[in-house]
């Protein structure tokens, strides 16, 4: 089975952790215990990197 890690779904400590390595970090409350969306907008066509509980419409 997968390995059960820790994690803060505190959206102000993700904020401080990851600040220094992402441009934008949206604060959309405090997460369930899930996987998030992770979406590359890196280049003209945004990439679905992890599909999680956000849901995209483009």
């Amino acid at each position: 089975p997968d390995e059960v890690i820790e994690y803060t779904t505190d959206p102000e400590l993700i904020y401080e952790k990851y600040k220094d390595f992402a441009d934008i970090v949206i604060n959309g409350g405090f997460g369930k215990n899930e996987a998030s969306t992770v979406v590359d907008c890196t280049t003209s066509e945004f990439t679905i990197l992890r599909q999680g509980l956000g849901v995209l419409e483009f």
